[in-house]
């Protein structure tokens, strides 16, 4: 096919399991001209795994040099030369720098396509069991407590299913600070995405919190999947919850009885014990 003009294709990559790359995927990266890679290496070992060949030249584009590479990539595909933009695992421009080089082919008027494929956003929202129909990729987890909080208190109040990167590391203490911020909501902790070790890992945070301050970290990327605020959380008053809190410690200990109020209503839990400890002080 004779291309008269060039174009950009933004293509996925798989996050784990080779099996997700895409025929189409497979076509583009043989076809182009140029592949702009996050880390020519990973796309080196990729195309080596999957058995595919190019004649591409390999071109390094990231947070690093993106404004020194944009304007000869937007020059290559001036000319005519079609240019395969991938990441090291994923879509691009989730969690990269790749929007600003699809805005600069916009304003220069260069065609573009998206090769959809793996996604760790939608692949944890697909599986994790949280509410789907209304969700916010908030990228990776800022490092330093003070920018988390803040990060996270952006999102507290939104009824929106909020999806997280973050470290292995880091899991165990950004879990408790997202408690204090979020409350005691449900949430999932999924890993190693579509490899052989995929796991999610799915309960309130202060349930999750525990479990991982307690075990190793664990291995592989981590996404942390938050359930949003409650619709008719205004409506859970301390009235209410003490009544609840009262029916519920008729039939189970006061700890159960704060955690089943607790993801009931999507209250922090803190304040909740702090009525359930009233409460029994007057039994």
């Amino acid at each position: 096919m004779t291309q008269s003009r060039g174009q950009l294709a933004v293509i996925a990559t798989p996050i784990g399991n080779l099996g997700d790359l895409s025929p189409r995927a497979a076509e583009w990266l043989q076809k182009a001209d140029i592949l702009a890679c996050e880390d020519t290496r990973m796309t080196r070992k990729l195309l080596t795994l999957t058995g595919l060949r190019t004649s591409a030249k390999f071109m390094p584009y990231h947070d690093h040099n993106g404004k020194t590479m944009r304007p000869k990539l937007i020059d290559a595909m001036a000319s005519g030369k079609l240019v395969a933009l991938v990441s090291d695992a994923g879509t691009p421009l989730v969690s990269d720098p790749g929007y600003k080089l699809v805005a600069a082919c916009h304003d220069a008027d260069i065609p573009v396509t998206a090769i959809p494929g793996p996604s760790a956003v939608l692949a944890s929202l697909a599986a994790a069991g949280l509410p789907s129909d209304r969700f916010l990729f908030a990228g990776f987890v800022p490092h330093g407590q003070k920018a988390a909080r803040t990060a996270f208190t952006e999102f507290a109040d939104l009824n929106v299913t909020s999806i997280w990167f973050e470290s292995p590391r880091r899991l165990g203490a950004t879990l408790q600070i997202m408690i204090e911020i979020f409350g005691d909501r449900m949430a999932v902790v999924a890993r190693e995405l579509t490899k052989l070790h995929e796991n999610f890992h799915r309960d309130t945070l202060a349930s999750l919190a525990e479990f991982y301050a307690q075990a190793l970290p664990p291995k592989g990327e981590i996404v942390i999947l938050v359930s949003g605020i409650i619709k008719d959380e205004e409506e859970f008053d301390a009235a209410t919850l003490t009544a609840m809190l009262r029916a519920e410690m008729q039939a189970t200990s006061l700890r159960d009885a704060v955690q089943t109020v607790t993801q009931i209503s999507g209250q922090p839990r803190k304040m909740i014990y702090s009525l359930a400890i009233d409460l029994d002080k007057k039994n």
